[in-house]
């Protein structure tokens, strides 16, 4: 076996199984430059590895990347934290990965301030997921991604309100609502979608870009608009319209 046979097999065990090949047509320079570059990652991810609360494998990370308080961070098999990535790890429940997942470029993930307050409840992602490049993860309230979750450029999941409900006080010294956010298993969130406090986006469904999710989205569901609302439902195929218009009435 040559050293890039070696490393295609490297790389086909970090894959998704469910996925098809990801290096068809890369030729050999390709594969060579692919190799370099993730050794490099790999040096400074094992630099962090022991640094983490745990992780049952290898670890990948890009230049820029900081983990604050990395011993609340727990991780499965090959995390890979792309360039300028930040984690706060400091939370009640901690921030938990499960296999092959993903930190994109410039992406957050704040449960907690950095100068201090409250420490937020952390976050649960599921094998195979993925936090979207410049991604806010606010998960101050719990935050629970299931697996094999896509999601898109600069999503928003922010877990915590403002409370504002007495104009004689400001905004900022009224205190505010955690309540937890969930993505089941098999879900899209395209770019810029925002999901608020206290809402559940279920299993399979997808969520158009620039959509704002404000309630529950049922599981095999297509939404899109701000507030989002469903188009059509995955299971059966069908257009929605749930005010009696048409499909494309409905996602504006």
């Amino acid at each position: 076996m040559t050293d890039l046979d070696a490393l295609r097999r490297a790389i086909a065990q970090r894959r998704d199984p469910s996925e098809p090949d990801a290096l068809d047509g890369w030729g050999a320079p390709d594969l060579a430059s692919l190799g370099w570059l993730l050794g490099r990652r790999l040096a400074r991810g094992t630099l962090l590895r022991a640094r983490l609360g745990h992780a049952d494998g290898r670890v990948f990370c890009e230049r820029g990347v900081r983990v604050l308080h990395a011993r609340h961070v727990r991780a499965g098999r090959d995390l890979n934290l792309e360039e300028g990535c930040q984690i706060m790890g400091l939370s009640k429940r901690g921030i938990v990965f499960g296999d092959r997942c993903t930190v994109g470029r410039g992406a957050m993930i704040a449960p907690t301030g950095i100068f201090g307050g409250e420490p937020g409840e952390g976050l649960l992602v599921g094998d195979y997921s993925n936090i979207g490049h410049y991604a806010v993860i606010g998960c101050s309230g719990y935050i629970e991604i299931g697996a094999r979750v896509l999601m898109g450029p600069h999503v928003c999941l922010i877990a915590e309100d403002h409370d504002s409900g007495d104009p004689d006080l400001p905004i900022k010294a009224q205190g505010v609502t955690r309540q937890s956010i969930v993505i089941e298993d098999d879900v899209w969130l395209g770019a810029g979608a925002v999901v608020v406090a206290g809402v559940t986006v279920g299993r399979g469904s997808v969520v158009a870009a620039g959509a704002v999710v404000t309630r529950d989205v049922p599981p095999q569901s297509v939404v899109a608009g701000v507030p989002a609302r469903l188009v059509r439902s995955r299971a059966d195929g069908h257009a929605a319209s749930p005010e009696g218009g048409h499909a494309g009435e409905a996602a504006r």
